[in-house]
């Protein structure tokens, strides 16, 4: 196991959920993703159109 693994499950361990610990492994780095694909998509093909000034 390695050490990034047995933190996440000391951690995780502690908090009472629905979901196993296992689960918990996969949905973390998922949410991770997901919120930098979000941000880095909002940052370069979403850009707000600025007005040009006078």
């Amino acid at each position: 196991m390695s050490f990034s693994t047995y933190y996440m499950h000391l951690i995780f361990a502690r908090i009472p959920s629905l979901m196993s610990s296992d689960l918990i492994l996969y949905i973390v780095p998922a949410l991770t993703v997901s919120i930098l694909f979000l941000s880095f998509r909002i940052m370069f093909l979403n850009t707000p159109k600025l007005r040009k000034v006078k």
